[in-house]
């Protein structure tokens, strides 16, 4: 059972955090005023791919299950053109089921390659009568103009650990099917930690991202596991210690459980150096943001990840040092 799925909210109300951005989405729905598409960026697990879900539901009562009427598909899996003509417009030329609107929703569309996103703006144009797009990215800036001025653009935040332990607090709801099968590493102890201020924990640690929070607890992640956070990476990167930041990246990993944390450890710590080393600091920037846009799709392992992470740093603090 995957956890995230089972957790994924189909009613409003169970969406946690930008609580304005819900009711927008609601009356959008009550009324489906023009544009027919919406546009939902933000971080990952901060409940995009959530409210597309319950905007299925809204939109489509009791029939949101059926694959006559609803397209769910996600473009990191089919980046390209060829999927794009195969799939979507097929979908979009096929006649619904009971309904005059069918709904097509695109997980993750930055991931589309710009040919691709310019064939699916040709589709957004022609079948808007007949369609609702539902797409979500994580990042605004990768998606052409021409599609974001056919959408309704919903911007999600990060949620306040408070509100994230709501979302993670269904776990121990009976009717989500979670409950009772908790990982074997969870003693009654555990679960009694959890259910007070350890779910907020594991949310802070996580840095707001719900679905790396519920992966976290579905391998039997405990808030006793504080994150690994007396290490400074950046100050190997000062003394110019290649292999100890590499050794102090993966430790954090190990601990903490994916790349996005480790990545944003290292810029915690790095943003403190800003007064003492700005220079340094704005080099590394520019080697961080660069891994940062395949934080997610990187193809090889995560230790690769480090090593080409680190790799890439040391060759550009060496040109700079040369210069």
């Amino acid at each position: 059972m995957n956890w995230n799925e089972a957790l994924r909210p189909t009613e409003p109300d169970h969406i946690v955090g930008n609580d304005g951005l819900v009711a927008d989405m609601k009356a959008w729905a009550d009324t489906m005023q023009p544009p027919s598409a919406l546009l939902f960026v933000g971080p990952p697990g901060t409940g995009k791919s959530s409210a597309a879900n319950v905007l299925v539901h809204l939109l489509l009562p009791g029939d949101a299950n059926n694959e006559m009427n609803v397209l769910w598909t996600n473009a990191s899996d089919d980046r390209g053109i060829d999927f794009i003509r195969s799939q979507i417009k097929m979908f979009a030329r096929m006649s619904g089921i009971g309904t005059k609107r069918k709904l097509i929703v695109l997980d993750e569309a930055d991931g589309l390659t710009p040919a691709a996103q310019d064939s699916l703006r040709g589709i957004m144009e022609q079948y808007a009568d007949v369609c609702t797009f539902i797409l979500t990215a994580n990042y605004a800036d990768k998606i052409r103009e021409a599609i974001k001025s056919r959408c309704n653009i919903y911007t999600f935040d990060r949620v306040s650990p408070a509100d994230g332990a709501k979302h993670l607090e269904r776990i121990f709801a009976g009717n989500t099917g979670i409950s009772g099968v908790y990982p074997p590493s969870w003693d009654v102890l555990a679960v009694q930690t959890l259910k007070g201020k350890g779910l907020e924990k594991i949310v802070l640690q996580h840095n707001g991202d719900l679905r790396a929070a519920v992966n976290f607890l579905q391998a039997g992640g405990s808030p006793s596991e504080e994150p690994v956070d007396d290490t400074d990476p950046f100050a190997a990167v000062i003394h110019n210690n290649w292999l100890d930041l590499r050794d102090d990246l993966k430790a954090y990993l190990k601990s903490n459980g994916d790349r996005m944390s480790m990545m944003n450890h290292f810029h915690r710590k790095m943003s403190q150096y800003f007064d003492n080393d700005c220079d340094t600091v704005f080099s590394v920037l520019s080697v961080w943001g660069d891994m940062m846009e395949r934080v997610y799709d990187w193809p090889g392992s995560t230790e690769a990840y480090i090593d080409v992470f680190v790799g890439r740093l040391k060759t550009k603090l060496e040109e700079e040092n040369n210069e």
